[in-house]
């Protein structure tokens, strides 16, 4: 799919969200007294579509290839990025040990948040995007938003030295909209 599709059902997705049942909320309304089986059922009909509807957004996550950390060669480069609704791509270097320790956050993030493509681009194979991209200093990280990248992670910066937890990593993302999933800075994440 191209990225515009994408953006399409993300926003159908963002409107039912906002109505989203829970299963607390059919709790609630069964133990009220003034609540009829139309009304119940009612609830538990917006429930299951919710429910449906979730897990074919998974589905197309999983075919897209959300939940793994790949590596892509230049030429898939726009499609993957504008395919997901988001999309965190690493450029590295294969000899470089920062990228290493990189790869190792990325891949932990990669099996947690389900809702953000990763991919790793070797920056010797795929000079046009580097030098568009105006990328300068290895490990770089970049977030796109619909195919447009709005925020980066340039090396270590503003992470707490070389054995920062993956968490902090997460967060930086999760600040220039790279995350679907919510979560804290200071929240414990049982990693993958």
């Amino acid at each position: 799919e191209d990225g515009w599709s994408a953006r399409l059902d993300e926003e159908a997705e963002e409107r039912l969200n906002n109505l989203e049942v829970t299963g607390e909320d059919i709790d609630r309304a069964q133990d009220s007294a003034n609540v009829d089986d139309d009304d119940l059922e009612a609830l538990r009909a917006q429930r299951r579509q919710q429910m449906k509807e979730a897990q074919e957004k998974r589905l197309k996550y999983q075919a897209l290839g959300h939940g793994s950390f790949d590596e892509i060669e230049e030429d898939a480069f726009l499609k993957t990025v504008t395919a997901s609704p988001r999309a965190v791509v690493h450029f590295y270097h294969k000899m470089f040990e920062k990228c290493k320790v990189m790869d190792m956050h990325l891949g932990k993030c990669a099996r947690h948040f389900f809702g953000t493509r990763f991919v790793k681009l070797d920056a010797e194979k795929a000079p046009f995007f580097v030098e568009k991209l105006r990328i300068r200093t290895l490990p770089c990280v970049v977030v796109f938003n619909d195919g447009v990248a709005t925020g980066r992670q340039v090396g270590f910066d503003g992470l707490p030295g070389e054995d920062f937890e993956t968490v902090q990593l997460a967060w930086k993302l999760k600040e220039w909209q790279g995350l679907e999933e919510d979560f804290g800075p200071e929240d414990e994440i049982v990693w993958k």
